[in-house]
C-alpha cells in the first residue's frame, strides 16, 4: 500500500515539474532571421512583454520557462532564436529582469511558440 502511493506522489512530481519547465530554455542566436526558429524583439517597457526572460549561467538553474541559457553552439540549443530590429517582426517579445524569480509569461497565448524545436539538419 506505501509504495503505491510513494510511486503515485513520485509520478505526479515529475509529471508536475516537467509540465511547469516548459520548452527550449537552452537557447543559440542565429545570424540571420532565416535561421531562426523564433524572432525575438527585447521590449523598452516591462509591460509590453510576452514574456519576463532571466538569463542563466548554469545549465541546472533552466528550472521553467523563462530561463533561458545562451549555448554556445547551435547543436546545444533546444530553440534557435534571432534578435529583431522591429517589434512588429518578432514572434516573442521580451523583457530581461535580474533575478530567475522575476521571469514570467505576460501573454499566455504566446506559451506555444516556446515549444518549437529547433531545425534538426538534414
Amino acid at each position: 500500500m506505501r509504495v503505491m502511493i510513494f510511486v503515485k506522489l513520485l509520478t505526479t512530481t515529475v509529471l508536475t515539474l516537467a509540465l511547469s519547465s516548459g520548452f527550449a530554455q537552452k537557447i543559440f542566436q542565429a545570424e540571420s532571421a532565416a535561421k531562426a526558429s523564433v524572432k525575438v524583439y527585447p521590449v523598452m517597457e516591462p509591460d509590453k512583454a510576452d514574456l519576463w526572460v532571466c538569463f542563466v549561467w548554469d545549465e541546472s538553474e533552466i528550472s521553467r520557462t523563462g530561463l533561458w541559457m545562451d549555448m554556445r553552439f547551435e547543436h546545444e540549443a533546444d530553440v534557435i532564436i534571432y534578435f529583431v530590429d522591429e517589434e512588429k517582426e518578432a514572434d516573442l517579445k521580451i523583457w530581461l529582469v535580474d533575478t530567475p524569480e522575476e521571469s514570467q509569461w505576460l501573454n499566455q497565448s504566446k506559451k506555444n511558440i516556446l515549444s518549437i524545436k529547433k531545425k534538426v539538419p538534414r
